[in-house]
């Protein structure tokens, strides 16, 4: 099998495929922040997810539900802030796994990418890395609900987490940030064939 990547091509396909997982992982999993709920468990939150939360039980006392899951609805979601972030980051997310798995196929296979279209890839991938940025730029915005002041204490505000710390969800989400960028760069000398050197 053939490919027309070049040796930066290679790369530009490697970091791809490293960036969405990372992207896809970060967005997917609730351990953006950490807190600690009723000071017993260790309570995470993402934009969209949770672990950990207290209920009433049966008999008026709070117990504390050891699991992880999402929001019920989107409406759900506890803050406006949470939604757009929930919507930008899934969407950089979407893109970045599109890219990479058309990267994938340009390793194996002739004439998938050509000098056009990897710089239309690359321009989707600053597009992606685009909307993580704005996406956890958003995200603060929202610890001053009560979910997060509960896990959080008082302290927790707008840019302000109180009691709580960043966790490694989050982590993943820059490093993935870091790699669309370098994707993007990469992407303008990732294919060796130009669109005037096709054959029918």
């Amino acid at each position: 099998m053939a490919s027309s990547l070049t040796v930066a091509g290679f790369l530009w396909a490697a970091l791809s495929v490293t960036a969405a997982i990372l992207c896809c992982t970060g967005f997917y999993m609730p351990f953006w922040i950490q807190g600690r709920l009723l000071g017993k468990v260790d309570a995470y939150f993402s934009s969209f997810r949770r672990c950990n939360y207290p209920r009433i039980g049966l008999h008026g006392s709070v117990e504390i539900v050891e699991e992880c899951g999402r929001y019920a609805g989107f409406w759900d979601i506890p803050s406006p802030w949470w939604k757009a972030s929930t919507v930008l980051v899934g969407t950089a997310s979407a893109i970045s796994l599109l890219v990479a798995v058309t990267a994938a196929a340009a390793c194996c296979v002739t004439y998938v990418i050509h000098t056009n279209t990897a710089k239309i890839a690359g321009g989707l991938q600053i597009l992606a890395a685009f909307l993580i940025l704005i996406g956890t730029i958003l995200y603060p915005i929202g610890w001053d609900n009560q979910e997060v002041r509960e896990s959080c204490g008082n302290l927790s505000h707008v840019y302000q987490l109180g009691t709580c710390r960043l966790s490694w969800s989050l982590y993943l989400l820059v490093v993935a940030f870091l790699l669309l960028v370098v994707c993007f760069c990469l992407s303008f000398c990732a294919s060796r064939v130009r669109v005037g050197s096709f054959r029918i």
